[in-house]
């Protein structure tokens, strides 16, 4: 049984020629260091956070970013508890509950950003 392949054999030294005209090859590669970015910028903001790294400038960048998130998601969960009490019903230990997670979870996001505030400050 003869196999009728149109492609020819590609010499070895041939490959690199081939490989940069295909559209695989360069999605492979823009996957590969994009995910090496990723992996860098990860380790990088962890280091900083750890305190191996000791730029103040760039920690002090993180910190407010990281209690800017904190605080952001915080706040929003309890108005979302809170806000959601509209549509259910009001009465019983539910709505007793509701109400004290809502507003603990937005007084943790106010401390949040006090405690964040003054480490900021502090000489």
């Amino acid at each position: 049984m003869a196999e009728n392949s149109e492609e020819r054999p590609v010499a070895p030294w041939a490959w690199p020629g081939e490989w940069v005209r295909e559209e695989k090859f360069w999605r492979d590669i823009g996957a590969r260091v994009l995910a090496g970015v990723v992996t860098a910028a990860i380790v990088y903001v962890g280091a900083l956070v750890l305190g191996y790294l000791h730029t103040p400038e760039v920690g002090a960048g993180v910190m407010i970013v990281l209690i800017g998130a904190g605080a952001l998601l915080l706040g929003s969960s309890g108005a979302a508890v809170l806000l959601g009490m509209r549509t259910r019903s009001r009465s019983g230990a539910h709505a007793v509950g509701r109400v004290l997670i809502g507003t603990l979870l937005i007084v943790l996001a106010v401390a949040l950003v006090i405690g964040g505030i003054v480490d900021l400050v502090r000489p």
